[in-house]
């Protein structure tokens, strides 16, 4: 007991650290136990979309490897649109045996813990004070829970992120041969994880060359260089994967646009939402750099400063990169994520090296720094706020969670009664319909998930009309928002049509002083698609699917419908001469 409690002692940071983190981790299992109670049935709870990439790692567990659709049986085995190694990677627990639960559970503390040592790690090597390292790494941690909690995205991703940071700072200090060696690996990890952060990665690479040729520091240039052609060639695979994908699918882009392409050199506005913070910590330095001599020879201070400089526009300029590429994919939202923890880490270590050499700052820089460095701390925990608050234990509002549970039994039933994978039709907006290929090895007819997959826009439209078979959709039904998310990608529901209203916006901004200039009137996804476009797909539904239904059902390989008696009274199975096979209070199977 001495040496464990001399251990303790020793590291009481640490310690602290671990023991905050591990009861944070409690808090979904606290919240199902509240909601639920115990024992429970194997349906897991949902905070946020994690369900879709709940499917994506069950497609490998249930022995389809290239992780192709984990909804749509004809291309369960095809090509993955994006290449994400978190799915493998999160699917290790449960290929070595344990259950789905467990490997959720067993997912979420490990990759919390990997988070809090990386970036407890990324303070140390900020030189933070160890307490508030601890304090910073846990506000962060609560800031990106949703992130973490959600497989495959960004929970293997942030201890990767936070790992090419230390290595870059590592870099600026030093240029060693082990420094070299770890920023290659944290880059050309970057590619295999997420596009997004690889991209950071590369822009950031070269901010830091171009810096040490304009500065003739050629030690450095030399080591960014060395690193970046070595941690390039071990991502390239990757880039390389979507060129020959994008050569060889004719339904490439189409797959991408669904995901939420727009082709404008317009940025999104949350350059500014939240990029601007970025501009405004850049700011700061500079304003410190030009009024304070004792800082401008500060060696601490001109390394921190280089490396917020370069990371955070590294961040900034990826935001807005659509400016440069012409292609927009949610790109500013998806670097928000990204950003958040940066401004966090950030703004506390600046705060720290500022209160360390407070006495050399005139008091107009005190004051200036503090009112600054105060407004981001604020606006992190804002965004602090927003992303825990759907975790917050209580025993209302989780209706869902407790319906879900009977989905158990019709599961079950399907799981002993089939061998091999079958499609099952149920409604699309059913939560029912997207558990079905978590829970058992099945597939679905149509699920919404399924079109952020590899598949032509023509099969999406054609398996959702026929989906709707027993709703008998009309023009206007298609029309309503709420279905046209449920077969329409992210590039028409909402960003092509935000993207002309964003260019109307600053035609106007530009042009105030015109009233007579016309500038456009922001139209609505529906109105953007156009008429024609719903009154096709009602015709295709009336004129083709709905007197072809059998042959239909025979293309996509139906098996069973399965009825929610409650959800859906308007399915009637047994005019398509089906057979029920299976019932209970809430849910049938029909078998055709």
């Amino acid at each position: 007991m001495s040496r464990i409690a001399e251990f303790l002692k020793q590291n009481k940071q640490t310690t602290v650290l671990t023991l905050v983190i591990l009861v944070l981790t409690g808090i979904p299992a606290f919240n199902t136990y509240l909601a639920l109670g115990d024992p429970w049935q194997k349906i897991p709870p949902t905070f946020t979309d994690e369900t879709f990439y709940h499917a994506r790692v069950q497609t490998i567990i249930n022995g389809h490897p290239t992780q192709g659709n984990p909804y749509f049986l004809e291309h369960a085995d095809g090509p993955p649109l994006v290449i994400f190694a978190g799915t493998w990677i999160n699917a290790i627990p449960q290929l070595s045996g344990l259950s789905l639960n467990a490997s959720l559970t067993f997912n979420f503390v490990l990759w919390s813990l990997l988070f809090a040592a990386s970036l407890y790690w990324l303070f140390s090597t900020l030189r933070v004070n160890s307490w508030i390292a601890v304090i910073g790494t846990i506000f962060v941690y609560v800031q990106s829970y949703s992130h973490i909690w959600r497989p495959v995205n960004l929970q293997p991703v942030y201890p990767f992120y936070f790992l090419f940071y230390i290595a870059l700072l590592r870099l600026i200090r030093e240029q060693s041969k082990k420094n070299v060696i770890l920023l290659a690996v944290a880059t050309g990890a970057s590619f295999y994880l997420l596009a997004y952060l690889w991209q950071i990665a590369v822009i950031t690479l070269g901010l830091l060359f171009l810096y040490a040729c304009f500065t003739k520091k050629w030690s450095l240039g030399k080591a960014t260089l060395l690193a970046s052609f070595i941690g390039g060639f071990l991502g390239l695979p990757v880039p390389l994967y979507a060129l020959w994908l994008s050569h060889s699918s004719p339904y490439f882009w189409e797959s991408v646009g669904r995901l939420g392409l727009v082709n404008t050199h317009l940025p999104m506005a949350e350059i500014v939402y939240s990029g601007g913070w970025i501009i405004l910590l850049l700011a700061l330095l500079a304003i410190l750099y030009w009024k304070s001599r004792n800082l401008r020879e500060d060696k601490e201070f001109i390394n921190l400063s280089l490396f917020i400089t370069i990371s955070g526009l590294g961040l900034w300029i990826m935001q807005g990169s659509n400016l440069f590429t012409g292609k927009l994919l949610e790109t500013g939202e998806h670097i928000k994520t990204l950003l958040q923890p940066w401004l966090i880490f950030s703004t506390l270590c600046i705060g720290t090296l500022l209160w360390t050499r407070r006495w050399r700052l005139s008091n107009q820089l005190i004051i200036i720094s503090s009112v600054i460095l105060g407004v981001l701390i604020l606006v992190s925990a804002n965004f602090a706020s927003h992303r825990f608050y759907s975790f917050i234990p209580a025993r209302d509002g989780h209706d869902p969670w407790i319906t879900a549970q009977l989905y158990a039994q019709p599961f079950d039933w399907l799981q002993e009664r089939e061998i091999n994978p079958v499609v099952v039709w149920s409604e699309p907006i059913n939560d029912i319909t997207t558990y079905l290929p978590i829970i058992t090895k099945h597939f679905v007819l149509y699920a919404w998930a399924g079109m952020m997959e590899l598949l032509s826009d023509d099969e999406v439209q054609e398996r959702y009309l026929v989906s709707q078979y027993f709703n008998n959709p009309t023009l206007e039904q298609l029309k309503d928002p709420d279905n046209m998310r449920v077969y329409l990608g992210r590039h028409d529901m909402p960003h092509a049509a935000k993207t002309e209203e964003r260019k109307i916006k600053i035609c106007r901004i530009i042009f105030f002083w015109d009233s007579n200039k016309d500038c456009g009137t922001p139209q609505t996804p529906a109105e953007y698609l156009g008429d024609a476009f719903f009154v096709d797909l009602e015709n295709k539904f009336q004129n083709d699917i709905k007197p072809n239904i059998k042959a239909y059902l025979k293309k996509y390989h139906f098996s069973y419908i399965l009825k929610d008696k409650i959800l859906n009274p308007s399915y009637h199975p047994e005019v398509l001469g089906a057979k029920r096979v299976y019932a209970d209070d809430r849910f049938e199977l029909w078998q055709l």
